[in-house]
């Protein structure tokens, strides 16, 4: 672990306060089962075990990081968590969550306590003092992802590449794999080694405004994905969708897409063709997985059925779907437009808190530190 986050904690042992170390809380609600984890992050570091119901006395707020082996399917003891962790004693300290129910809604919960980094209960206690480093959140060398190259090149990167994506389309010829392949790969990079804000700053400065959203939507769907602790399958599988989620747009007439002011309900309707045209040539180019089909298809669908193109709700909307139309939605509002201004990111944010219904509230909380991580970019 990084130097950079070691404390020294008040009555704690020289060995204890080892420059090299930082000083771990680990917040349990059955200590029995936690005491193995203690054991092995104890190894390494100094760690502390608190209770749930205790830990508001005796946190030790010096703490660099926090470690929650807490299950998160009692609404009870997400509240708990939520009261000690959300709150301006514990801003700025990384917390990692042990995931002894690796569940869809624990990620969410998890994600929404602000959980940097997920583990399961037998990942090696290197990897646990590791990842709660703060100089420690860079790409991942199994995802493939080449080292060398800064962030602002690796977005540079992306942008040609989905340009490339894009003018294919428009041209009527076939989408090389390898081209979405790379640029999913240099999102990934870009997103994990300069994080939302740079990704931003460099997207804001393209004019093409169809490239600029689509781009933007990719780097919040990175930066959501690596807050909920996905996979890198599940990660690149998302950022793939996000960044192919408004591919239609390219068969869509540019006095539409162009256009400087509000559109008519005719041009609307033609405009809401890009969801089915874009699914419609991913699947005749054949080799898609069916979940990014489903991104493409389903970004613009409503929970309560509201949505288009085919007003379908509820358990009809993909998974992966429910994250990138979030990002889809707060890319649009934070976006300028010819005809408004930019909506500022805490704003949005709380626009999206009130779609309650159409969204799935578990999951806009869950972005609520991708929307706070973005306001620095904000112009």
């Amino acid at each position: 672990m990084s130097a950079a986050i070691a404390i020294a904690e008040p009555g704690l042992t020289a060995d204890e306060r080892r420059p090299d170390h930082g000083v771990l809380v680990l917040i349990t609600d059955r200590a029995d089962r936690s005491r193995d984890v203690a054991r092995r992050l104890g190894e390494l570091c100094a760690c502390r075990t608190i209770g749930l119901m205790e830990a508001e006395q005796d946190m030790p707020w010096s703490a660099a990081a926090v470690v929650v082996d807490v299950s998160l399917r009692h609404p009870a003891k997400v509240e708990r968590l939520r009261q000690l962790l959300v709150g301006p004693r514990a801003m700025g300290r990384p917390i990692g969550a042990i995931m002894r129910d690796d569940s869809h809604p624990a990620r969410i919960q998890a994600a929404a306590l602000g959980a940097a980094a997920l583990f399961s209960a037998a990942a090696p206690a290197k990897d646990i003092v590791a990842m709660l480093s703060p100089d420690n959140r860079t790409a991942d060398p199994a995802d493939g992802i080449v080292a060398g190259k800064t962030p602002a090149l690796r977005i540079e990167q992306a942008r040609r590449q989905f340009t490339t994506i894009f003018g294919s389309v428009v041209r009527g010829q076939i989408i090389a794999k390898s081209d979405v392949e790379d640029a999913t790969a240099s999102t990934m990079a870009a997103v994990a080694d300069g994080g939302i804000r740079k990704w931003l700053e460099m997207v804001w400065r393209y004019d093409d405004a169809t490239y600029q959203h689509c781009l933007l939507v990719t780097g919040l769907a990175a930066e959501f994905a690596a807050g909920l602790g996905f996979s890198a399958n599940d990660r690149k599988l998302l950022i793939k969708g996000a960044l192919l989620h408004d591919l239609g747009k390219a068969k869509i007439p540019l006095a539409i897409l162009n256009k400087p002011d509000a559109l008519s309900d005719d041009e609307m309707a033609v405009m809401r063709m890009h969801a089915r045209i874009g699914c419609d040539i991913l699947r005749e180019q054949g080799d898609y997985e069916k979940a990014v089909l489903d991104v493409v298809l389903q970004h613009h669908e409503m929970l309560d059925g509201s949505g288009y193109p085919d007003g379908i709700g509820g358990g009809q909307i993909g998974d992966l779907v429910r994250l990138v139309t979030i990002c889809d939605i707060y890319a649009a509002l934070i976006e300028r437009r010819p005809y408004r201004p930019a909506i500022a990111p805490a704003k949005a944010f709380e626009m999206l808190e009130q779609m309650d219904g159409k969204l799935e509230g578990a999951l806009v909380r869950a972005f609520g530190p991708v929307a706070e991580r973005s306001a620095a970019a904000a112009r």
